[in-house]
């Protein structure tokens, strides 16, 4: 049996499976994982052959997703646009299993921001002085505390009710304490892991403003045209432990192609093992990585490719630099053996890794300095490490802080896709909540939707309907978007539709069900949620804009935003076709005069007559028979030339032979 490492991606294992099914092939079939292109790697799993047969339960639950997203897809949004077109709305009202719990994903944040009422909340802290120095300790409540009086407290734990906010002051105040918990330690950060697609796409969405289909292009450019990076569209933020040997030729080819990173490089050690060298923790590919290429010139690069490059080599080196060093304190004061109350304080004391960067990376001297304030301003002026276990405290008073809950903030692209990635945490149902979560394990998802290749086409697609639309950096509905996301049932904007069928593709992997038995189940559920659409209509108020009648045969026109024009939807039974004047249709125009059918044969084909047009440079001749037969001629002194059309270059008459 496999184990879910050795498990290579489902969908590249259904691929090949298809086509051996096509070919009819009978014969034996193994199966090389090779998740590495590294020499002894490659050797290692030529060596170790399984058979196609293992993988047959992965390629079936690969087959079940695309048969459900196909036939899911391509229904809902044919009914949905058909019952919308009656109502007047012009375009596509597409529907998909992620895209469509995307939407529903934008718009819940979006009216919980919008309707967010603040309610106050309120801070106690204990303040005490020993030797001129201020020590202040705020109220966490104990888990029996907040148990004995749920009303009192919020879901972060704060307190909501200013009397007993004052009661607790009022019982601390002028007591002693005593310091029950006191720790101080030297925090050792390792740098964070390479780069997956994804994690790529948030960092230079949120350092650069490159959209994530953009990041997506640029790393294929820099894999298959530049050679300077490792397979791009990976999930995976680790690394073969047989890579650590290519460090040093690595950083070289760093050093050589960015010179500005020569500085971190000069102090990186090759030989730090980090945590992101596991070979458990790979399946098909491996995270993003430069490659040893040193033959390419970044001049060639555009500014984004070579700023998304640097990126990748930023994240790289700072494998190799020293931890950043904190010193942390925490202590705890226990009033009465009732009341706790906590203060901690945090000092980087070693950058390390982090001051790689500085200058453009997701750590800055001004978080750093945001963060010391912060700390200092709770825990006062008093140096924390002077405390220690049993001491006892005076408490000179007990202020209070109110405070002020803040709405859940709009998405921007970064927080976006890091809650795709997370989105399990949005299904009520524990259950379901955990089969996409177990589906993740060891991935960079925690139970979510879309997968790092087919994130960016499915929010582009959203933004084109257009669902969505940015707005001062944050995502959020456009008005059809809401529109659309209150006319859809519930299961088709919410996480819990692909949490529910991973639990169907699951038993389709596990052969408790056959192909044939999931496509019923599919097959039933989309014809109940079309005819659910059917019957219960869409409720958008598109509904309210001008229907505009076909002159011809009364039915409705449609708008064609790309080529703006207006055509029946009778088509083809009625021709109709006006063209677009300020988003209605012009139905004075006077129609293009139909071509003229000439008593010439067409020379290419000898079947059909040649008809006379004209344009801006005067006549001209092409073949009744388009398009099967797609030439056209000029006519020169009586002898007909064809015209040659060249798509790169203008068009050139050639002499008829």
């Amino acid at each position: 049996m496999l184990s879910m490492r050795e498990i290579p991606d489902p969908e590249g294992q259904r691929l090949v499976d298809e086509i051996i099914e096509y070919s009819g092939y009978k014969g034996r079939v193994g199966r090389v994982l090779i998740s590495d292109l590294n020499v002894n790697s490659v050797q290692k799993a030529i060596g170790d052959i399984k058979s196609n047969a293992e993988f047959l339960p992965i390629s079936m639950s690969a087959l079940g997703r695309a048969v459900f997203d196909y036939v899911y897809g391509m229904n809902l949004t044919r009914v949905c646009s058909l019952v919308a077109q009656e109502l007047g709305h012009q375009g596509v009202l597409s529907v998909g299993r992620v895209q469509t719990a995307i939407l529903g994903m934008v718009v819940t944040r979006y009216r919980a921001n919008k309707k967010h009422i603040k309610e106050p909340f309120y801070d106690v802290f204990a303040v005490c002085n020993i030797n001129n120095q201020e020590y202040k300790f705020k109220f966490s409540p104990t888990k029996e505390l907040i148990n004995k009086y749920p009303d009192k407290f919020d879901d972060k734990n704060r307190i909501i009710d200013e009397m007993f906010a004052k009661q607790v002051a009022a019982f601390a105040d002028q007591q002693q304490g005593e310091i029950t918990f006191a720790e101080n330690k030297i925090n050792k950060q390792q740098a964070a892991l390479p780069f997956s697609l994804s994690s790529l796409q948030r960092e230079a969405s949120r350092v650069y403003g490159i959209a994530i289909d953009k990041t997506l292009e640029i790393t294929q450019q820099l894999r298959e045209k530049f050679h300077l990076i490792t397979y791009n569209r990976t999930d995976c933020s680790y690394l073969p432990v047989g890579h650590h040997d290519l460090a040093p030729q690595l950083l070289k080819t760093i050093g050589k192609l960015i010179p500005e990173l020569q500085p971190s490089i000069d102090i990186a050690n090759p030989s730090i093992k980090h945590k992101a060298y596991n070979d458990k923790k790979i399946s098909a590919h491996h995270a993003i990585e430069p490659t040893e290429s040193s033959m390419a010139n970044l001049n060639d690069l555009t500014k984004e490719q070579r700023l998304v490059y640097e990126l990748i080599c930023r994240k790289y080196t700072a494998l190799f630099l020293p931890p950043c060093e904190k010193a942390v304190s925490k202590v705890e004061l226990t009033v009465k053996n009732v009341f706790v109350f906590k203060t901690s304080n945090s000092k980087e004391i070693k950058k390390g890794w982090k001051s790689i960067f500085n200058k453009d990376g997701d750590v800055t001297e001004d978080d750093d300095e945001q963060d010391k304030q912060s700390d200092l301003s709770e825990s006062g002026s008093g140096d924390l490490t002077q405390l220690q276990t049993g001491q006892l405290l005076q408490i000179d008073h007990t202020p209070l802080k109110q405070g002020w809950t803040t709405p859940p903030a709009l998405y921007n692209m970064d927080t976006l896709l890091l809650d795709m990635n997370n989105a399990a945490k949005y299904i009520v149902d524990p259950r379901l909540r955990q089969i996409l979560i177990d589906r993740d394990k060891d991935s960079q998802q925690n139970g979510g939707i879309g997968t790092p290749a087919t994130q960016a086409s499915i929010l582009k697609t959203l933004f084109e309907r257009p669902f969505i639309k940015i707005s001062k950096k944050n995502i959020i509905p456009t008005d059809i978007g809401e529109e659309f996301f209150d006319a859809l049932p519930d299961f088709a904007t919410q996480v819990d539709l692909t949490a529910y069928w991973q639990e169907k593709m699951n038993l389709l992997s596990k052969g408790t069900i056959t192909i044939q038995q999931f496509q019923d189940q599919v097959d039933q559920f989309v014809t109940k949620a079309v005819h659910t659409v059917k019957e219960k209509g869409l409720k958008i108020s598109s509904s309210d804009r001008v229907f505009y009648a076909c002159p011809k045969c009364k039915k409705q026109l449609r708008f064609f935003a790309k080529y703006k024009f207006w055509n029946c939807s009778g088509y083809p039974d009625c021709d109709a076709k006006y063209p677009d004047i300020a988003g209605r249709p012009d139905l004075n125009a006077k129609p293009k005069p139909k071509a003229e059918v000439t008593d010439f044969d067409c020379p290419k084909c000898n079947k059909n007559k040649l008809t006379k047009r004209k344009n801006t440079k005067g006549y001209w001749y092409s073949c009744a028979g388009y398009p099967k037969c797609k030439s056209a001629f000029n006519l020169n002194n009586g002898e007909l030339v064809e015209i040659i059309f060249n798509k790169k270059t203008t068009s050139k008459p050639r002499k008829n032979s």
